[in-house]
């Protein structure tokens, strides 16, 4: 069964992450997936909109840390986190609209896949958060891009804390285009007005204006890319790493946290 089933309705092709025994974690099926689903949408002149959604009650929970713990001191680290971050300037470059509809929660590296979306529509039961810190690593891979979309003080906000961000502040901060709470409707009915007006765009106009919708978050990948791959490979190999993937896979306190 593959990790992201693709299915195209009239000029909608879907990509529906399904792993939610997994909670949709970034692995190689995972990344291998997004890739063949935006490569046949790009290709398919049918196709004017792609919504990138998912089964389950997590859209990505971020790196597989079972994966990444049996990869030996990190070694691999960088090409992993190079193939992740494809993903993402995939979802830019991607000459069609992507709509990401969030029914779960988004965390870690789940984060760079909804910053590499041009909008994202998030429901009652959405959540988001960059964890990274709690485990011991940096959220080096995804910052570019999720930078791009949020100011600096959130930025420190969001990264420092690692909190949990609900989909209203996410829409405040510019993460989201659209939190649907329970009363506006649903999230479904959100993403078809939007695919709506998309239909009646003519399909080159709508591919160059995507580009100069995205040039600011792609510029930074690409002045960025290979000190965050550094960055964040330096960490997942460091000590903090280690010891905060065993405790979170054993469900233990990391050794670093202090009451007081």
């Amino acid at each position: 069964m593959s990790s992201v089933e693709y299915e195209v309705e009239g000029s909608t092709a879907t990509l529906t992450l399904d792993n939610p025994d997994n909670r949709n974690a970034i692995n190689q099926a995972l990344i291998d997936g997004i890739a063949d689903g935006l490569e046949r949408a790009s290709a398919d002149e049918a196709v004017r909109s792609i919504v990138l959604t998912h089964t389950g009650t997590v859209f990505c929970a971020g790196a597989d840390l079972k994966e990444q713990s049996a990869t030996v001191q990190g070694k691999d680290r960088p090409a992993n986190a190079a193939v992740a971050n494809s993903v993402i300037r995939g979802l830019l470059t991607c000459p069609k609209p992507v709509i990401a509809a969030v029914h779960g929660h988004v965390r870690a590296g789940g984060m760079g896949f909804v910053a590499g979306c041009d909008f994202v529509v998030a429901g009652p039961k959405a959540s988001f958060g960059l964890t990274e810190v709690r485990i011991g690593v940096v959220a080096a891979m995804i910052a570019p891009a999720v930078l791009a979309r949020i100011g600096d003080r959130t930025a420190a906000d969001w990264l420092l804390r690692a909190r949990t961000i609900s989909p209203a502040e996410a829409a405040a901060a510019g993460f989201v285009t659209q939190a649907v709470t329970e009363a506006d409707g649903s999230v479904d009915a959100a993403v078809e007005e939007i695919l709506s007006d998309l239909r009646k765009a003519a399909p080159a106009a709508l591919a160059a204006s995507k580009e100069i919708a995205n040039w600011r978050v792609l510029e930074s990948m690409d002045d960025h890319e290979a000190e965050m791959i550094e960055l964040s490979a330096k960490f997942f190999a460091g000590a903090e790493a280690q010891a905060g993937m065993k405790a979170f896979l054993n469900k233990r306190t990391p050794p670093w946290v202090v009451e007081r």
